[in-house]
C-alpha cells in the first residue's frame, strides 16, 4: 500500500513539474528570427527580447528605417487579417548605431505569441524613397 501511494505522490509531483515547466515556456518568445535584405540595407527582428536591428549597408546618402508589423483581424467579423504597424521609429541615419557600431538597435516589449513581421524602407530628408519591404511572418 505504502508503494501505491508513493508512486502517485511521485506520479503527482512529475505533473506539476510539467505544468510548471508548460507556463514558464509560455512566457517566452515563441518565433523565429526574421529578416528583410536588400542590397543597400538590412533589417532583422529577434523575438527573444523583442530586438530589431537595422543595418544601413550603402553609403549612398539614405538612411534604413525599421518598423514591426502585426497581423490583426480586418473588421469586427474577423473576415480577414491586414498587416498594421506595432512599432514604428527604429532607424539608422548616419550609417553610425548604437555603441559606435554600425548596426542601430531597438528593444520593444511586444506581447508574446503574436503573429509579427520586420519591415524595412530608405528614407532621405525623412521621405521614404521607394517602398517598404517586410519579412517572412514569425511569432514574437
Amino acid at each position: 500500500m505504502k508503494l501505491k501511494r508513493l508512486a502517485q505522490v511521485g506520479l503527482a509531483l512529475a505533473a506539476s513539474v510539467i505544468m510548471v515547466g508548460g507556463m514558464e515556456g509560455s512566457a517566452s518568445a515563441s518565433g523565429l528570427n526574421v529578416s528583410v535584405n536588400k542590397s543597400w540595407g538590412t533589417t532583422t527582428f529577434y523575438p527573444d527580447g523583442d530586438w530589431l536591428y537595422i543595418f544601413d549597408t550603402d553609403a549612398d546618402g539614405y538612411s534604413v528605417h525599421g518598423k514591426i508589423q502585426q497581423l490583426v483581424c480586418a473588421n469586427v467579423g474577423c473576415d480577414g487579417y491586414v498587416w498594421t504597424d506595432l512599432r514604428t521609429g527604429c532607424y539608422d541615419t548616419t550609417s553610425i548605431g548604437d555603441n559606435g557600431s554600425e548596426i542601430r538597435q531597438c528593444n520593444y516589449d511586444i506581447t508574446e505569441n503574436i503573429t509579427v513581421r520586420a519591415c524595412e524602407a530608405r528614407y532621405s530628408d525623412g521621405t521614404r524613397y521607394g517602398d517598404w519591404y517586410c519579412s517572412n511572418e514569425t511569432k514574437s
